[in-house]
């Protein structure tokens, strides 16, 4: 089977209103603001985002959606990633598919939030970005949809002090893995691979403005393979998370295409974020610098009901 892989004129639509609008309202600098980390500024614009359509995208039209499918869903996560957006995005879009009635129509004008929450080690349940939200979607073995009000939340600590942590125990007992979580799965998939495009540009942009026994370090065959990898790193992961959207939507749902679109998803946002620090040299290690953001952000994300040896195991079983 052959797949077009270019953007539809609506989805290219949607990927220039959403990334105009991001780029204005959330630049990627915002997360150097130490006031941007007691909540994330996107709860502020939630009204926004929904008068936008965003959460509602691929809902009928008769329930208040615009009709779209997933792989539009995808570009949208994918812009949401390049701005290293806050993770509750993604949940509220989630959100909406696993809830109905009043709450589906509450999560779709935005009057109501939903954050992610994962099960740790320890089997407590983490929230991500949550401070006020009414709906926890939970991602483990599965996903499912919970009220926020129904964990007794308390504060923990985060590695990445722009995204705020809460915990709870104990956690609920684990999904099943179904079309839903592959389709989260797929959502999460595209804005890493908006991170490591993301990543990848702001190397790029770099390397030409840095100069080195007079000339921008771009130029220097060592930087040119580095930012080469992130490039190919980066196109791959976002044709497999487009041929596994499309095979999704064609219902199909093969999860190795899935497992395969969250493994490059994943390796391409931590490498590219790890390449571009490089190619930044002792100033990709400073605050100052953008570049470190990437990494943080990554990690978060690829860490969502997901890890590298659990998408290569779910390959090998389907395979």
């Amino acid at each position: 089977m052959i797949i077009d892989l270019h953007p539809t004129e609506d989805q290219q639509m949607i990927a220039d209103s959403i990334g105009a609008m991001l780029a204005d309202t959330l630049p990627v600098s915002r997360l150097r603001e130490k006031d941007a980390w007691a909540a994330a500024p996107e709860v502020a614009m939630w009204k926004d985002f929904a008068e936008l359509g965003l959460f509602a995208m691929a809902l009928p039209e008769d329930e208040g959606g615009a009709g779209y499918g997933l792989c539009e869903e995808l570009v949208a996560a994918r812009e949401l990633g390049r701005v290293l957006a806050s993770p509750s995005l993604l949940a509220q879009i989630a959100a909406v598919h696993l809830a109905s009635g009043d709450d589906r129509a509450a999560l779709v004008s935005g009057d109501k939030r939903a954050a992610f929450a994962t099960p740790g080690v320890d089997g407590a349940l983490y929230l991500y970005d949550g401070v006020g939200a009414d709906f926890v979607v939970v991602l483990d073995s599965g996903v499912s949809l919970h009220k926020a009000d129904g964990f007794d939340w308390s504060e923990a600590v985060a590695m990445d002090e722009t995204v705020s942590i809460r915990r709870a125990s104990p956690a609920p007992a684990p999904g099943n893995r179904d079309a839903m979580a592959d389709r989260v799965s797929l959502l999460i998939s595209a804005a890493l691979a908006g991170m490591a495009q993301a990543a990848t540009e702001l190397a790029v942009e770099y390397a030409g403005q840095r100069e080195q026994f007079g000339q921008p370090i771009g130029s220097f065959q060592a930087i040119k393979h580095a930012l080469a990898d992130m490039r190919v790193r980066a196109d791959a992961a976002d044709s497999q998370s487009r041929v596994a959207a499309v095979a999704f939507g064609l219902g199909g749902n093969d999860r190795r295409e899935v497992a395969a679109a969250r493994w490059l998803a994943g390796n391409a946002a931590l490498e590219n974020a790890r390449a571009g620090i490089q190619v930044h040299g002792g100033m990709g290690f400073t605050a100052e610098c953008d570049a470190h953001l990437f990494l943080k952000r990554a990690h978060l994300f690829a860490s969502l009901g997901s890890s590298r040896r659990g998408e290569e195991r779910r390959l090998i079983a389907s395979a």
